[in-house]
């Protein structure tokens, strides 16, 4: 039986794939010709995925998972969404790539593909929608080669406590909500009601560990990809508060690494 808060965030999902897709923000028309939508952190980190079989958990319609195959990757893309499932296929015909797409719930991966992967990869605005860790990172480590590589890069979770009164740093939720706008397009509210989780950093990289995989390296970052509030100023890729600098972190990365039998 699938879970039912899960079951909720597909049904949103599905409402907001139809609201992002058409959206400027997310840039379709460019990447179709020929714009990448990975950044510096994740291109940095990462590295060179020529000729490597990446996993991307989380990956909506796709937008990432195909920037990482034009760099020479053989990709699959999973989110719980069918409507950014059947866009990601729409967009991988369009920009003439090749890719798999499945619609899964991230955590009920385990037996839905058999494949080993090189590379899993999720980035922003994702674990929030993790319910379960352990089942998360054992999804994670089933599905890598051994030595393979795990990588996230996401927001912060400090971020949602200070952003929203109800979130505690430390109580997981679930946290429901509804008739909220939509983070992309502010003038739509979303229809259908959405369930949100906190987990500390120490949540996170703890359910890895257990997992069995080693941390390579744990970064944090003073900008977002996204603005905080509309006073952000943007350098780049990147936004920042008007004084420059945040007093907090707004971004984290994780880099680990499956032991070799």
């Amino acid at each position: 039986m699938p879970n039912e808060d899960h079951e909720k965030n597909r049904q949103a999902w599905n409402e907001m794939a139809e609201v992002h897709y058409k959206h400027p923000g997310y840039r379709v028309d460019e990447f179709l010709d020929g714009a990448s939508t990975l950044k510096s952190i994740e291109l940095e980190e990462v590295g060179d995925v020529s000729g490597l079989s990446l996993l991307h958990l989380f990956c909506q319609f796709g937008l990432d998972t195909l920037s990482w195959a034009r760099l020479g990757a053989s990709v699959t893309g999973v989110d719980i969404s069918d409507k950014s499932i059947e866009y990601a296929r729409l967009l991988t015909d369009k920009a003439k790539l090749k890719a798999q797409f499945i619609r899964c719930d991230v955590l009920d991966l385990i037996g839905k593909i058999d494949d080993r992967f090189d590379i899993v990869f999720q980035s922003y605005g994702t674990h929030c929608w993790t319910s379960d860790l352990t089942r998360w990172a054992q999804v994670v480590v089933h599905h890598l080669k051994p030595d393979g590589i795990f990588y996230m890069v996401d927001f912060h979770p400090v971020v949602s406590v200070l952003e929203y009164d109800e979130v505690s740093y430390f109580k997981k939720g679930p946290y429901r909500y509804s008739g909220e706008p939509d983070y992309c397009d502010r003038t739509y509210r979303i229809k259908n009601q959405l369930v949100e989780w906190q987990h500390t950093l120490a949540d996170i990289v703890n359910s890895l560990i257990e997992a069995d995989l080693s941390i390579l390296s744990l970064n944090e970052f003073d900008k977002s990809v996204d603005p905080g509030h509309d006073d952000w100023i943007r350098k780049g890729q990147y936004y920042y508060p008007p004084e420059g600098f945040s007093r907090f972190p707004l971004m984290f990365s994780i880099k680990a690494r499956k032991p070799k039998m």
